[in-house]
């Protein structure tokens, strides 16, 4: 079965490490399905892919305000990334977390399916899929928490700088630092919101199924009580 092919979770222009001989080239990247691939230019996208990463197991970490690393677990392959700002970078460093966790559960996933494949109930298994995803929701609640709390140490910091400077030193740089932290925690607050109204609509989706599909039993079983009722009376009558 192949996968379905869904539109990019981001895609944009970052600065990538080449050599020492060339330094940082820019790229066109693109993050989809828990793959990170890379191109030239958006016009190679159809039939030239130069590089990608898997990010199941990969490790993603910042090394200063725009600088950024993806590499496999093993180190066998690793993209130095250079993005414009570090608002850009830890646009990128979320939703590269984010695809992580995804990718992972759905590794994990298909492993508990092949188990499961040839023991499970069709009815049963129908329910085993909504309880995995609703708990891959929560998964993705945990890491924006996890990214919402970081951001908001950073937020709370840079405001405790930003009051105990003196009035006569230059503020322009704590300012710019706040504005910096906030704007942060305002893209991992915003995904923290996407994530917490699609855990509700797939809660009440699945919610309505499964109310219809009790009354549906709940009926079948008084059919089932009466027309045994029913029969009973009629052995005894006879």
């Amino acid at each position: 079965m192949g996968e379905q092919q869904k539109e990019p979770e981001i895609c944009g222009w970052l600065h990538k490490w080449t050599n020492y001989l060339r330094g940082y080239q820019k790229r066109w990247f693109v993050l989809q399905n828990g793959m990170l691939a890379y191109y030239r230019s958006q016009s190679e996208m159809s039939h030239t892919c130069r590089g990608a990463i898997s990010l199941h197991g990969a490790l993603i970490y910042t090394e200063d305000s725009c600088n950024l690393v993806v590499s496999t677990n093993g180190g066998t392959q690793t993209f130095h990334l250079r993005a414009g700002s570090e608002v850009e970078r830890q646009r990128w460093v979320t939703a590269l977390e984010l695809a992580k966790s995804k990718a992972i559960r759905m590794m994990e996933s298909e492993e508990e399916e092949e188990l499961e494949e040839v023991s499970t109930p069709i009815d049963g298994h129908e329910v085993t899929n909504v309880f995995k995803m609703l708990n891959a929701k929560l998964d993705d609640l945990q890491t924006c928490c996890e990214l919402i709390n970081k951001h908001g140490n950073s937020l709370t910091k840079a405001l405790s700088d930003l009051e105990m400077l003196d009035s006569h030193q230059d503020m322009s740089g704590k300012v710019k630092q706040v504005n910096e932290r906030a704007t942060l925690f305002r893209i991992t607050s915003t995904a923290m919101i996407n994530a917490c109204a699609e855990y509700a609509k797939a809660a009440h989706t699945q919610g309505k199924k499964w109310q219809k599909a009790i009354s549906f039993e709940k009926e079948q079983r008084i059919k089932l009580e009466k027309m045994v009722e029913e029969l009973a009376q009629t052995t005894s009558e006879a």
